[in-house]
């Protein structure tokens, strides 16, 4: 597994957090005999605001937020930081069984597991 990154020609995270004003979900990646786990901590995000992709060895979670507030006043806001939220992270991951790939989402926590396929495939000759 090796996280993917456009930017990781970058010594760190700098551009995306300061600049863009892009603060990335945080995520725990670990492997089990035959399969990957992700953890991802997505507090205030529900299961229809996720989108999960696999593609060319390439999990990509994303996860976007649109707060519209419906106001009686027509409040004016000063300022406003809740309104729109988007994050993505990729990972790269090879020989993934993609019929198996399940994800959940509990209290702001999304896992997704990853099954490997198996290596060796047994011929039987006819």
């Amino acid at each position: 597994m090796i996280q993917y990154r456009q930017t990781r020609h970058l010594p760190t995270d700098l551009f995306d957090n300061m600049l863009l004003g892009n603060s990335n979900f945080k995520v725990n990646v670990y492997q089990q005999s035959n399969n990957y786990t992700i953890t991802a901590e997505l507090p205030g995000f529900n299961k229809e605001d996720i989108n999960i992709e696999y593609d060319n060895n390439i999990l990509t979670i994303s996860a976007e937020r649109s707060d519209n507030e419906a106001t009686e006043n027509e409040q004016q806001y000063l300022i406003r930081e809740r309104n729109t939220k988007k994050q993505s992270r990729q990972f790269i991951f090879k020989h993934i069984d993609t019929t198996n790939i399940n994800a959940t989402m509990e209290d702001g926590m999304l896992i997704v597991n990853l099954p490997m396929k198996q290596s060796k495939t047994q011929i039987n000759i006819d």
